[in-house]
């Protein structure tokens, strides 16, 4: 999309923000050296039981530590200041919603794509981009549950269970973008840890 971009909500312009995902790997050169060097420094000096720490390990963990940071996963996505709503384009699709890498869940930005361009409810939203009615979808997910979530829920347990989810979206098969109504929606569909069941 070029030139000015309308909130779809109507709330005015949005603005293209850069965001990091920390939670996310990226292929980058000079951070995954980083990544690597400090994981083997790490692992060579680092003697379990003995209380004490090595040099070399405390080094690596220098290391380690940007590495994770630069090698972290980084996307220009448009936002809305008022709504916190976000348009997600066709690269931070493919960049944000990937499967698994072992291939146990489906791919999230294929799925996404093709319940968009199977669904017949329309969104009460247009598209920024070419100006037609958005398609509207909700996607189930299965992500970790978090402590917070269940108090009463021994965390022997939690940590072993999931949670069903769903995230509604609205999107525009023509254009390939997503409109999610506010950024919590995005992050929470854009976790790593969040999966598309296979069926």
């Amino acid at each position: 999309m070029g030139g000015e971009v309308q909130c779809p909500a109507g709330c005015g312009l949005m603005e293209y923000k850069k965001k990091r995902n920390l939670k996310i790997r990226a292929w980058d050169p000079i951070g995954s050296v980083f990544y690597l060097a400090g994981l083997i420094l790490i692992v060579n000096y680092t003697e379990v039981g003995s209380g004490e720490y090595h040099p070399g390990a405390i080094f690596g963990m220098l290391l380690f530590i940007p590495g994770l940071y630069f090698s972290s996963l980084v996307t220009t996505d448009l936002s809305c200041g008022t709504c916190t709503g976000v348009i997600l384009e066709s690269k931070s699709i493919d960049l944000k919603l990937k499967g698994d890498p072992l291939g146990l869940s489906l791919n999230k930005a294929k799925y996404v794509r093709e319940a968009l361009a199977s669904s017949t409810e329309h969104s009460e939203h247009d598209c920024p981009d070419c100006g037609n009615k958005m398609s509207h979808i909700i996607v189930p997910i299965e992500r970790e549950r978090r402590a917070y979530e269940d108090p009463l829920l021994p965390d022997a347990i939690a940590d072993l269970t999931t949670k069903s989810d769903r995230v509604k979206l609205d999107g525009c098969k023509e254009c390939d973008l997503l409109w999610f109504k506010n950024a919590k929606r995005e992050r929470k569909l854009s976790m790593d840890t969040a999966i598309i069941p296979k069926t």
